[in-house]
């Protein structure tokens, strides 16, 4: 289905404890385990840190963040100049959206999803247009019914998570393709923040279309978010517009050290993925004892229908632990809870079983 909106949330809140609503608890950051952000338990890996550590912070940082993007050009076959590093996925998303909408257009987001896609597409001076996927379908987005609404509302610009955010349904990349092809004139904006981490982590090696922007957020494999780490796989016209269309020095010199080290540590996010998929397992088993019914992820988080998921976040906060209230992607009704080592799960279900009654 789909329909358009003129203005995006002023305010858009994401995972992670607000400061606010921590004082007002008494609790501090560390005093909480943060179920509502998806960042790898388990990391960050010692290369990631010791090169956080030794990073030239007395310098300026290289302003294309060249060496970075020679190292993602290794890793994955693009050309450095099809490369653009970035303070993480939303600065990322912001930046090419004011790219590519600097003249109006027509974006269409795949939804339940991100919410920085829609804020951007707007404040860019486009014509949002959301696509909702089906509860009937467990929010797995249907790509014919993607293109036939691309075609119907001219689409400049498609945005689609794969796996989907916050739900972690599959979209296959082979499908992916096929809509990009079936689409040669719209630019297909993909996702990926979450398929390193996923089920389906081997697809980020397939060959797309050129009309396909990969977006690939290094915090969540590497559990360093406070730093902003990300880049973009795109064609080199668009890459170039992207990076004039930002100031100088945009990521920071420890950012570029981190996302380097980042870039040669595959066995420890092949490691992680592993471990995150057994926990992810584990949660599963867990909240369906306890009456609920999380829906089918092939990402390393869970979703479920609460009768008021904001008064269920607020009820387990008390007990130190934080869930996501889902609205923000569109997805009222629903709660988010990351996949977690097992004490830390153990924590949790039995914050939720008290709340719960």
């Amino acid at each position: 289905m789909a329909g358009s909106s003129r203005r995006a949330p002023a305010f858009r809140h994401h995972g992670g404890a607000l400061a606010a609503e921590l004082e007002a608890l008494a609790l501090g950051p560390d005093d909480v385990l943060d179920f509502s952000v998806n960042v790898n338990p388990y990391g960050p890996c010692p290369e990631v840190l010791a090169a956080v550590r030794s990073a030239p912070v007395h310098r300026y940082p290289d302003p294309s963040a060249l060496a970075v993007r020679r190292g993602v050009s290794a890793a994955t076959g693009a050309h450095p100049d099809e490369v653009v590093f970035g303070a993480g996925a939303a600065d990322l998303l912001w930046t090419v959206c004011r790219a590519l909408f600097a003249g109006g257009g027509t974006a269409l987001a795949v939804e339940p999803s991100f919410s920085e896609f829609g804020a951007a597409a707007d404040a860019a001076g486009a014509r949002l247009v959301r696509w909702t996927a089906r509860a009937e379908d467990a929010f797995a987005p249907d790509l014919d019914g993607v293109a036939a609404a691309a075609r119907r509302e001219q689409a400049d610009a498609v945005y689609l998570c794969a796996p989907t955010t916050p739900v972690g349904a599959p979209v296959p990349l082979a499908a992916v393709r096929t809509l990009a092809q079936r689409l040669p004139a719209t630019i297909v904006i993909l996702d990926e923040s979450f398929l390193s981490l996923s089920d389906g982590a081997e697809e980020s090696a397939l060959s797309l279309p050129a009309n396909v922007v990969r977006l690939r957020s290094m915090t969540k494999e590497h559990a360093i978010p406070g730093l902003r780490a990300g880049y973009l796989l795109a064609p080199a016209p668009l890459a170039r517009a992207v990076e004039v269309s930002r100031p100088a020095w945009s990521t920071s010199s420890v950012a570029q050290a981190a996302a380097l080290a980042a870039l040669g540590a595959s066995a420890f996010v092949s490691a992680s993925r592993e471990r995150l998929r057994a926990d992810r397992e584990a949660t599963a088993t867990s909240l369906r004892a306890l009456g609920l019914a999380p829906l089918f992820s092939v990402a390393p988080y869970l979703v479920f229908r609460a009768d008021d998921a904001a008064a269920l976040l607020f009820g387990v906060l008390p007990r130190s632990d934080l869930v996501r209230d889902c609205a923000s992607f569109g997805l009222a009704g629903f709660v988010r809870v990351a996949a977690r080592p097992t004490a830390e799960r153990e924590q949790l279900v039995d914050a939720l079983a008290k709340e719960l009654g």
